[in-house]
C-alpha cells in the first residue's frame, strides 16, 4: 500500500526504502499532486475542522490547509496571505458566514469559495450566491460531493484540478464493516482517542484498538486520513449542526 510506504519515508524507522519503493512513491505523489494550492477552512466545530483537514490532506491538492474557528479569524488570516480556496460555515460566532464571505471576496476577488451549513432553511441559496459563494452545500453532503463542489469552484476561478472522475475511481469500494466497527470508525474519524472511544462505547481501550486493527485490515490502510475519508463517504460524519 502506497500510504504505508509513504509512512516509512516520513518516519525515523530503521528500515530503508528500496529503489522500487522510492519510484512508486514518486509516481504516486506526481499523480496525486498535479495541482497545489492554499486553502482555508472556517468552522466553529473542531471535529468538523479536523475531518475536513484530513479529507483535503488525503486529496493532495493543497500545499497548505489553514483552519479558522470563526469569521473574524478567517478574515484576519486572509489579509495576511493569499488563499486560492476557502470552505466557510455559514453559522459562526463573532462574524457570521455571509458577512465573512462578503469580506473574503473583497480581500481575494478570485478565491474559490464553497459555503456550507447544517441549516439550509436559514440561508437561501440565492442569498449565499449573491454574497459571493461559488458553491453552496449542506453539511449532510458526502465527501465526494464536497470535493466535486470544490473542484468546480477552483475551475470557475481559473485553477486546474485533477480529473474528479479519476479521483473517485481511485477510491476503493465501501468496505463491509460490522455495526461496532462503524461506531469505532466514526469516533476515531471525529478525533476521539482509543480510551475516549472506549468510554463512549462502554468497552475497553484495548477492545477499541482491536476493532481499529480490523478496520485497518479491511480498508487496507493505516492512517487517520483514510479513516476519515471512508467515514465521510459512508455518511458517518454529519459535520455538526452549525
Amino acid at each position: 500500500m502506497i500510504d504505508k510506504t509513504l509512512q516509512k519515508r516520513h518516519t525515523n524507522a530503521s528500515e530503508m526504502l528500496t529503489a522500487e519503493e522510492h519510484t512508486m512513491i514518486d509516481q504516486e505523489l506526481q499523480q496525486r499532486h498535479t495541482a497545489r494550492y492554499r486553502i482555508i477552512i472556517a468552522d466553529d466545530h473542531p471535529l468538523v475542522l479536523d475531518s475536513l483537514h484530513n479529507l483535503l490532506g488525503y486529496l493532495g491538492w493543497f500545499e497548505q490547509i489553514q483552519l479558522a474557528s470563526d469569521g473574524v479569524m478567517l478574515c484576519d488570516l486572509a489579509r495576511q496571505q493569499l488563499f486560492d480556496a476557502a470552505i466557510v460555515d455559514l453559522s459562526m460566532p463573532r462574524l457570521d458566514g455571509l458577512s465573512s464571505i462578503r469580506r473574503l471576496r473583497r480581500i481575494h476577488p478570485q478565491i474559490a469559495l464553497v459555503a456550507f451549513t447544517g441549516s439550509e432553511l436559514w440561508y437561501p441559496a440565492p442569498e449565499v450566491k449573491e454574497a459571493g459563494a461559488d458553491e453552496y452545500l449542506s453539511k449532510s453532503s458526502d465527501g465526494e460531493e464536497l470535493v466535486a463542489a470544490l473542484a468546480r469552484a477552483l475551475q470557475r476561478r481559473g485553477r486546474e484540478v485533477p480529473a474528479f472522475d479519476a479521483l473517485t475511481h481511485s477510491i476503493e469500494p465501501e468496505p463491509a464493516l460490522t455495526a461496532r466497527e462503524r461506531e469505532v470508525l466514526k469516533l476515531l474519524a471525529e478525533g476521539y482517542s482509543l480510551e475516549q472511544s472506549g468510554q463512549l462505547l462502554h468497552i475497553s481501550g484495548a477492545t477499541v484498538r482491536k476493532h481499529r486493527e480490523n478496520i485497518y485490515q479491511k480498508l487496507g490502510s493505516s492512517n487517520t486520513a483514510e479513516l476519515t475519508l471512508t467515514a465521510i463517504r459512508m455518511g458517518l460524519l454529519s459535520g455538526g449542526s452549525g
